[in-house]
């Protein structure tokens, strides 16, 4: 690479941006934490901590909010963000970092790899994220019926058929079931749609004001649209002024789940896929927006990942 095109990468504030981080974890904020707290949980400095995750005023962080933990890990593979340009293709991406267009799409959940937008921050890694399990598996899940549902529907969309799906639920008559009813739905993936119906994109690594990127999906729908639990698990409640009402699921898979900006809460503690945990809206830092969720899967409980293709399997 010649020296004109290290020192453009190297340039601060530039529309290019390379940032090769040191192998790093994650730690998602809980109540009552302080930034210099996590640091020294850590073994790192504050001033260290904020510099990693982009954090200006360091008395500022939200219950919910993932920290990358730097330079933690000395055998992690390392991983670069590029910044896409006016211009740029993940062919010539891939070209310029020595990687492929398959390694790119996987590591940022895009399913059409000649579709990227101007400002994206992508995520270049030499490995892959590999969790111990995929979201929303280990278990079968619900399903709360809306009208206009039929049960061999329902099965299809679970991988399951209408009389696996009629004998878990003791029905005499498969043509018989009603809106509201919860079913119970037998070997499924366990991963259920949040938002049945919502609208979304692959807005994962979007630019955002103060220098922050997307970190997670926005499933459009009207306000007071129902959120369902996307699996099993524990939901805390949580009200903040960034995330505004929202939730916290730690999934029975071992992962957690992030809900935020909702209109107002559903059911909390214990909870099985497919219950109603919240409602959409515009709360906190939205007020005045579309009404929306958005959406955060945080593999392992550690790494932030794009939710996107989950919910495309799961919601389309």
């Amino acid at each position: 690479m010649p020296a004109s095109k290290r020192r453009r990468f190297a340039v601060a504030g530039a529309t290019l941006t390379l940032a090769l981080t040191a192998a790093m974890s994650g730690y998602t904020v809980e109540r009552g934490d302080t930034l210099s707290g996590i640091a020294a949980q850590h073994g790192v400095t504050t001033a260290d901590l904020a510099s990693a995750n982009g954090i200006t005023n360091p008395d500022r962080i939200y219950v919910g909010q993932h920290l990358t933990i730097p330079g933690s890990g000395s055998t992690s593979p390392t991983a670069t963000t590029y910044v896409v340009e006016s211009g740029d293709t993940l062919a010539s991406i891939a070209r310029r970092l020595g990687t492929t267009v398959e390694a790119i799409a996987a590591a940022n959940g895009i399913t059409n790899p000649n579709l990227v937008y101007v400002g994206t921050q992508l995520t270049i890694s030499d490995a892959p994220i590999t969790p111990s399990t995929a979201p929303g598996s280990g278990g079968s899940g619900t399903h709360t019926v809306t009208a206009g549902e039929t049960l061999s529907g329902i099965a299809a969309r679970y991988g399951t058929t209408a009389a696996q799906l009629a004998s878990a639920n003791g029905l005499g008559d498969p043509n018989k079931i009603r809106s509201g009813q919860v079913l119970e739905v037998p070997g499924s993936r366990g991963f259920v749609c949040p938002v049945p119906g919502g609208d979304f994109f692959n807005d994962w690594g979007f630019p955002r004001s103060g220098g922050r990127y997307h970190v997670g999906t926005d499933l459009f729908a009207p306000r007071g649209t129902p959120v369902l639990a996307p699996v099993s698990g524990y939901v805390h409640q949580i009200v903040g002024t960034i995330g505004g009402i929202q939730f916290r699921l730690e999934g029975n898979d071992g992962h957690r789940y992030i809900g935020t900006h909702m209109d107002s809460f559903g059911k909390g503690g214990e909870v099985r896929a497919g219950e109603v945990i919240g409602y959409v809206g515009d709360s906190g830092n939205a007020r005045g927006s579309r009404p929306h969720l958005h959406f955060e899967i945080i593999l392992d409980r550690a790494t932030n990942t794009n939710p996107y293709p989950y919910l495309q399997e799961a919601c389309r």
